[in-house]
């Protein structure tokens, strides 16, 4: 990112694809939080959500427009 809220600033994110026997298992990461505010709780539970629907995806076809998301 090159802009982002203060809180964000300090944070960096990513994922690691990881072998595990036939499968591969992604290990979602976002570290570097400076405190546990209201701004981490909110942006983990985003991550949750935006997660969820990538899941939904790749294993059901499911796609769940913009606008219909929480």
């Amino acid at each position: 990112m090159t802009k982002s809220d203060p809180d964000w600033d300090a944070t960096s994110f990513g994922f690691d694809l990881v072998e595990n026997g036939e499968n591969i298992k992604v290990q979602f990461w976002h570290v570097g939080w400076r405190e546990c505010n209201a701004h981490f709780r909110r942006s983990s539970f985003c991550w949750a959500i935006l997660l969820n629907g990538l899941k939904n995806y790749v294993e059901k076809g499911i796609i769940i427009p913009f606008e219909k998301r929480e």
